[in-house]
């Protein structure tokens, strides 16, 4: 059954992209970003069923960790409205919004989703605490991602092509522009994680 329900999701993701790709929208970009979306979403169902392999199931932690600010960062996407206006008037827009808000809530349901089942892997069901710990340091890590992303233009892709050049550009991103967008941005993730978290315990 759960094999069958990650098919289900990805044949809907590939539909999406077929949509986007097909259909003339401004929003072509939602290609690749749902890719990157996804990517998390798969490493943290690896993750949840490794059992034996501790080496490996770190390993798949950190290719997560550096992978997850793909989810969340699809939420800056709506200030791509722009170039379609902001208000909903013209059946142009109707479409437009929708293929948009549609990838942006895919992006972070994958992210929401991923959370979850890392977090499950490592805490369990009943260790409050630990959770919570874990929801605000990959928030706080995630906002900057999103910052790197959004601003430097870097991509996660590029830790492997051109780490050196990554990091020279990380050091120099602790600025008081940076510090601003990951409280908010880190603030805004940590209510979303916590909710989904919570709504998934009902």
């Amino acid at each position: 059954m759960l094999k069958r329900n990650i098919l289900e999701i990805h044949v809907l993701v590939l539909a999406f992209m077929l949509v986007v790709w097909y259909f003339p929208t401004n929003f072509n970009f939602l290609i690749w970003n749902v890719f990157l979306a996804i990517v998390p979403f798969d490493l943290a169902l690896r993750i949840r069923a490794t059992k034996s392999t501790r080496w490996l199931k770190w390993g798949l932690t950190a290719a997560w960790v550096v992978f997850f600010p793909n989810t969340m960062y699809m939420v800056t996407d709506f200030s791509h409205l722009s170039s379609i206006g902001t208000g909903l008037m013209t059946e142009t827009q109707f479409f437009n919004y929708a293929i948009l808000a549609s990838g942006v809530l895919m992006g972070m349901l994958f992210g929401m989703s991923s959370a979850h089942a890392v977090a499950i892997a490592y805490f369990g069901e009943k260790k409050s605490l630990q959770t919570l710990a874990f929801y605000a340091g990959l928030s706080l890590l995630s906002a900057f991602g999103i910052y790197l992303g959004r601003f430097l233009r870097l991509n996660s892709w590029e830790l492997v092509t051109d780490m050196h050049g990554v990091l020279t550009q990380v050091a120099q991103a602790f600025t008081t522009h940076s510090l601003v967008f990951v409280v908010s941005f880190g603030a805004l993730q940590l209510a979303i994680l916590l909710m989904y978290h919570v709504l998934r315990k009902m």
